[in-house]
């Protein structure tokens, strides 16, 4: 049981705050960015930069009633074909706008669940990629994957194509939040599909968990944690749910079901992580946990360690492409989002154009706070002597300061055990975009806890 102080701290602390995966944060997106500023941003790119790519498939067989990204529910292949064939035309357009030849550092399939795809079409995607960019053996290929439709066949063939990291959707075990999601999956079939992917040469496998879904009780957290650690996967990542029903509508149907308290949710997140770390996991960043010979944990130890769209990574790229419906570009000075209509995508790319929707075009002063934020973020410390013209609010760093959160000698922060629960809100000291849209913040971001 947690006691009355962290239940105060809870809330006091445990309001809507963004996730800082990126900065300045999705809800900035405006319209009026113009195709002509991405391919200025593509032509500036120089041969001595590392980009990767993020290839969006957004489409899933069911819908799973927790999910927050932007997916179609199809059961006609001729849909996905159909939109794979204007994604490989995106992305020999965006390539045709780049002069240098950057070497790519990572391919990343995300979701939807890219898994549906027919292996054939994936393969696809990637000969374009490579007769369109540099890649080498050094390239790492990673897929997002639903257990669901996995079987020894496909991991056979996602192996032979080159795929070598696997992130299965878990999101938890237990049969009755399953049964409430929408998502049922066993732990007997993942155990298996966890064999035949080590079997076939795909040893890095990466798990995702929810916590705070509806059913979910401190027991049954626990018990998820535990069947996790059989599995022994490389790399674990334990997210807090959002719940945005304004934002995706079919979340109103988990409301029938008993939802986890913030005070559960906090008491969660600890059992979970005593419960890994136990079991030889090391800790990274809010909501990370690998194993010591994880490449996730070395960057976390020499101080690589980044965060993007996909959570924290290891990827040395600060140059993500996106491609797809809603797929998101991150560049030297900007975000820039592709369309999220199925239409108008297919109409650009035809056209010659690039799919290019809203975005954010950042100021200097942005740039510094993003360097900050993922500071924070990424090494729970920060030095503030090396962001002279950061915009700070002391008022709320000092508070969090007179409980314990954080630690600030001189000119150094840095966030204790017991803050970090509460390292989003020491980040949102350093986001005036946060304060200037106070009063609408609990419609635009999940809750702290």
């Amino acid at each position: 049981m947690i006691d009355d102080k962290t239940r105060i701290l809870i809330g006091k602390y445990g309001g809507s705050v963004p996730r800082y995966t990126s900065y300045p944060t999705a809800v900035q997106f405006q319209k009026g960015i113009e195709p002509q500023h991405l391919e200025i941003q593509l032509a500036a790119v120089e041969n001595s930069e590392a980009i990767s790519l993020y290839i969006h498939i957004p489409f899933c067989h069911s819908l799973c009633h927790y999910c927050g990204c932007h997916t179609k529910i199809t059961h006609k292949y001729d849909i996905i074909s159909s939109y794979i064939d204007t994604l490989c035309r995106e992305i020999t357009l965006v390539a045709s706008k780049i002069r240098a030849i950057p070497a790519v550092s990572r391919i990343h399939f995300g979701g939807g669940s890219p898994n549906y795809a027919c292996t054939s079409d994936i393969a696809k995607i990637l000969t374009t990629i490579k007769n369109s960019f540099f890649t080498t053996h050094n390239t790492q290929v990673d897929m997002e994957c639903d257990p669901r439709l996995l079987n020894v066949t496909k991991i056979r063939e996602l192996s032979s194509i080159g795929v070598r990291r696997i992130s299965l959707g878990i999101q938890d075990f237990d049969e009755r939040v399953q049964s409430a999601i929408n998502r049922i999956q066993s732990f007997t079939e993942v155990r298996r599909h966890v064999e035949h992917l080590r079997d076939n040469h795909i040893a890095d496998i990466n798990f995702d968990l929810i916590v705070g879904l509806p059913e979910q009780t401190l027991q049954s957290i626990q018990e998820t944690a535990k069947a996790v650690v059989i599995l022994r996967p490389s790399r674990i990542a334990v997210f807090s749910y959002a719940h945005v029903p304004w934002m995706k509508k079919h979340q109103k149907l988990l409301e029938k079901y008993p939802f986890p308290s913030p005070e559960t949710r906090y008491e969660m997140q600890n059992n979970i992580s005593q419960i890994l770390q136990s079991a030889g996991y090391q800790s990274i960043g809010i909501d990370h946990y690998a194993l010591p010979k994880d490449s996730l944990f070395k960057a976390y130890k020499s101080g690589r360690l980044q965060r993007n769209f996909q959570g924290y990574t290891d990827d040395p790229a600060t140059m993500i492409l996106g491609f797809g419906l809603s797929a998101i570009s991150q560049l030297k000075n900007s975000y820039i989002q592709n369309t999220l209509e199925s239409r108008e995508y297919r109409a650009s790319i035809e056209s010659g154009h690039l799919p290019v929707s809203k975005g954010v075009q950042l100021t200097d002063q942005d740039i510094q706070a993003r360097k900050a934020i993922m500071h924070i973020m990424c090494d729970l410390e920060l030095d503030l002597e090396k962001f002279p013209n950061l915009k700070v609010r002391h008022y709320q760093l000092s508070l969090m300061a007179q409980d314990r959160l954080v630690v600030q000698k001189g000119q150094k922060i840095k966030i204790t055990k017991a803050g970090k629960p509460f390292t989003r809100v020491v980040a949102s000291c350093f986001d005036p975009y946060l304060e200037n849209a106070a009063d609408n913040t609990g419609k635009r971001h999940a809750k702290a806890i």
